[in-house]
């Protein structure tokens, strides 16, 4: 069991005066080890049906979703548990609308000439573009067949809109992510050293993934999804390292390095590909500055293939 899972959940308001929620909150709600165990059990532990009604009590208990009456049947508790996720999901839908207007907003300001895009801003217009790809595809998976959502969560989470997510969901999902990323580094040694050697001036070009199965390797150390031919995972991983391009640089321009806290400096490496669960917060501190000192002077057109032999460089 991971001995450090964090959740970041979107929380609307109810319409119900009994939840006095701010609309559009961004609530961190932090688990230890008991409480993931206990709220958060993986599918081999328990059947499909039992996942899903778990994490619909979990979201209850903290307010997400709103409880059925205490005197309800087992009928009216489904009927109920229906109508809330229906809710749930539509209220995730309107965020990313609403959200797209900021992201507009933030887009307009910068072609006006105001002021710079910040990081925070930077990751936002990411998430944006990520939730938006989904969405259509997750609308009609809603309106055709709703009950299939939380099954999806758990065997193909890469199609939730993020806003769309329980917290029990996301916590799983995490936990998954990482525990592939654990997996892929105890098997990457000897592939990442084979791909290495075709490594010219500290850069690594992505074709060196090609045919060799290092691009399942790099996609799990990634946490990105490894499903798909090397094409597809490939183009995630290109997609991936010109993201962490920008972010990178952000970080350096605005020298966000030190005041990061601690989960941010966590999610930051975990995004680098770093192992991070047997690390210190002092030595993940120490890996972040690793890194960013390792690209501050590469150029532009060099960034995604710097950051890629980086990932084969790195201590497990």
């Amino acid at each position: 069991m991971l001995s450090r899972h964090t959740v970041r959940v979107q929380r609307i308001c109810h319409s119900s005066h009994k939840l006095s929620i701010t609309p559009f909150h961004l609530l961190t709600i932090r688990y230890n080890s008991s409480n993931h165990s206990k709220h958060s059990p993986t599918t081999s532990a328990v059947g499909v049906k039992e996942l899903v009604q778990r994490d619909i009590r979990h979201a209850e208990r903290l307010g997400v979703l709103e409880p059925a009456p205490a005197d309800s049947n087992g009928f009216q508790k489904l009927i109920h548990s229906a109508i809330q996720l229906g809710k749930f999901y539509f209220r995730g839908a309107k965020l990313i609308y609403t959200r797209g207007k900021e992201v507009t907003a933030i887009k307009a300001r910068i072609r006006a000439g105001g002021l710079p895009m910040t990081r925070q801003e930077s990751r936002l217009i990411n998430l944006q573009r990520r939730d938006v790809t989904k969405l259509i595809p997750f609308l009609v998976m809603a309106i055709v067949v709703e009950e299939l959502i939380p099954v999806a969560a758990i065997y193909a989470p890469f199609m939730l809109p993020s806003t769309c997510i329980l917290p029990g969901q996301l916590a799983r999902i995490e936990e998954k992510k990482n525990l592939k990323a654990i997996a892929s580094a105890s098997e990457a040694q000897d592939i990442l050293a084979k791909i290495r050697k075709n490594a010219v001036d500290g850069t690594l070009p992505i074709s060196a993934l090609k045919g060799t199965g290092s691009a399942v390797v790099v996609c799990g150390l990634l946490r990105l999804p490894t499903f798909g031919n090397d094409l597809l995972r490939t183009w995630r991983i290109r997609r991936h390292l010109d993201f962490l391009q920008t972010d990178d640089r952000m970080l350096i321009q605005e020298k966000q390095e030190d005041s990061l806290s601690d989960h941010d400096v966590a999610q930051a490496l975990e995004e680098r590909g770093f192992i991070i669960q047997k690390l210190s917060v002092k030595s993940q501190r120490a890996r972040l500055k690793w890194w960013l000192d390792s690209v501050q002077d590469t150029p532009d057109n060099s960034g995604t293939t710097r950051r890629l032999f980086l990932l084969t460089e790195q201590k497990p």
